[in-house]
């Protein structure tokens, strides 16, 4: 991928003249090695410090419950009702019962219940309307839900939302500090534990199952600075440089070889050090000229505000999965070794009985409710229990026990394609 050279960013020039030039002079590389150390130098606001100083605390508070096997932070949970949306929560406990979804805050002053809900007084004297919190993450909870149905044909373990509060400076009235699904840092461990005292424990099967089901989501793509900034977002794989796939490599570590005379005198070099997901790691000496793109939605960014960055710049490149997740990839599990592309549809047969998730109860909207939509696989194989299925039940009845996110189990009556699937209640 080729620079642009002296493109604008934030008002200033970026002078690119020297990169792949192999006869740079001493001017320039004495431009280099200034823009490289700057660009390198980059720190992370204290804000966002705090914030993931607290997601950490946090994560280590959940390592400490004995019945925890695995925990994760800054999962991205696939959205089912949108193609390419995901919902993130900063932590995932997987337990030997349940599986739990921290929501961390790190609020200070006021924090009380409203609606039910999470506010925090400074923003209700501003008069900005509150946010929801915990509904948001018990969303969260229905989509990873809806998830495991589709991907691995079975229901999740239970999954739990916990909102933690984490600035020890925040002022919890008393509603929030007995709310079940909020805590404070010091309080989760003990949490978690008063929630899991009357469940099952789960096999090791279905442990491994959602552990493996997290590790398919991943986390962000991440580029971190030597002066601490972490950029979270997604690389741009077209783009990178040959080589450097996130299917073989969980990092890659780019270091300047030598200081501001060994860099004058012989020109700028760069030691690359790739980590394999296998373990190994292999070392090799470059030049500048390599380039990496990694966006983030929220802002602008890189050299040319378009996710540009000069390996040079960046400390570690860090992959947040092997695979970016598609619901076009997902296919019915298989216990054979066959890893040819499968139809979804291929999983259902006419007379068999499933579990499927109520994804819409069409014509709802328009007054004109005739059935329930529910979803096999989400985005790809989808059926409809048609009215005359549900014995004259009143809207009441079926917002009760077929609310939308509801699982239910289906016959099907018959397949005329992966949209097209005539259903019944099993």
């Amino acid at each position: 991928m080729t620079v642009p050279p002296g493109r604008l960013t934030g008002g200033h020039a970026v002078q690119m003249e020297w990169f792949g030039c192999p006869a740079m002079g001493p001017l320039a590389r004495i431009g280099w090695w200034r823009s490289t150390r700057s660009a390198r130098r980059e720190h992370m606001p204290q804000r966002e410090v705090r914030s993931w100083k607290a997601e950490h605390a946090v994560g280590a508070a959940a390592k400490r419950v004995k019945s925890t096997r695995h925990v994760h932070l800054a999962i991205r949970i696939p959205d089912p009702d949108r193609p390419r949306g995901s919902g993130e929560v900063d932590v995932i406990a997987i337990t030997d019962r349940a599986v739990i979804l921290l929501e961390v805050k790190n609020w200070g002053g006021d924090v009380h219940l409203q609606d039910n809900d999470l506010v925090q007084q400074r923003l209700l004297d501003k008069g900005e309307p509150p946010k929801p919190v915990i509904e948001k993450l018990r969303a969260k909870v229905r989509m990873l839900q809806r998830c495991s149905l589709s991907i691995d044909r079975v229901e999740m373990l239970e999954v739990l939302p916990i909102v933690v509060l984490a600035n020890p400076k925040g002022n919890l009235s008393e509603e929030v500090l007995a709310h079940p699904e909020v805590s404070t840092v010091a309080d989760l461990p003990a949490k978690i534990e008063a929630l899991l005292a009357t469940r099952e424990p789960a096999s090791d099967e279905e442990i491994a199952r959602q552990d493996a089901l997290l590790r398919r989501f991943g986390t962000w793509d991440v580029l971190t600075f030597d002066g601490g900034q972490r950029h979270t977002g997604d690389f741009i794989d077209a783009d990178f440089p040959k080589g450097w796939t996130r299917a073989d490599h969980s990092a890659v570590e780019i270091a300047v070889d030598g200081g501001f005379f060994s860099t004058l005198f012989r020109g700028p070099r760069l030691t690359v050090t790739f980590h394999r997901r296998d373990g190994s790691k292999v070392t090799e000496d470059m030049t500048p000229g390599l380039t990496v793109r990694h966006t983030q939605p929220w802002d602008d960014s890189g050299i040319d505000g378009e996710g540009t960055y000069p390996i040079e710049h960046v400390r570690k490149v860090l992959f947040g999965n092997e695979a970016k997740f598609r619901w076009e990839d997902v296919t019915p599990p298989s216990d054979g070794d066959n890893t040819e592309t499968v139809d979804p549809l291929t999983a259902f047969e006419v007379g068999g009985t499933y579990t499927g998730t109520v994804v819409n109860h069409q014509g709802r909207k328009k007054d004109d409710f005739h059935g329930l939509l529910v979803a096999l696989v989400e985005r790809q194989v989808t059926g409809m229990v048609h009215i005359s299925k549900m014995d004259g039940m009143s809207m009441d009845h079926i917002d009760m026990f077929y609310a939308v996110g509801k699982t239910i189990d289906v016959k099907i009556l018959s397949i005329r394609g992966p949209k097209k699937i005539d259903l019944d209640f099993a």
